[in-house]
């Protein structure tokens, strides 16, 4: 059974193996203005931008088929490691990220952790 001690000691460990390893991304968010009065739905919205750290790992090429919330994963996807707190307000209203210059349309996301949840895993595909 993990402790809190056993938690604390992760997230530690977590700091030191990321540390270095990290790269300024650009996440893109959507905010709705407005909504239809009857529907509900979105009118309006603004995109907006945020530059956080994060990892950033390039999908190579391989024989096994891997899935991502559904989603299979392709060569050349970025998988993207973010600390939740840097993210927590927007997760569920991004919609693609800014990495070396190219812009990549987000495809899922899932929190992750052992004990408790401390980042965000992104699959993200480029823009054609």
């Amino acid at each position: 059974m993990l402790t809190e001690h056993d938690i604390e000691f992760i997230k530690a460990n977590r700091r030191e193996l990321i540390a270095n390893r990290t790269l300024k991304i650009i996440v893109k968010y959507k905010d709705v203005n407005e909504r239809d009065p009857f529907t509900g739905e979105p009118i309006g919205d603004t995109e907006s931008t945020r530059e956080v750290d994060a990892v950033v790992t390039e999908v190579s090429a391989g024989e096994d088929r891997e899935y991502v919330g559904g989603v299979e994963v392709l060569s050349g996807d970025l998988r993207i490691s973010v600390a939740i707190e840097l993210i927590a307000d927007i997760a569920d209203k991004l919609v693609a990220l800014v990495h070396d210059g190219k812009e990549y349309e987000i495809l899922a996301y899932d929190k992750k952790g052992i004990g408790e949840r401390n980042r965000y895993e992104l699959l993200a595909r480029r823009r054609s």
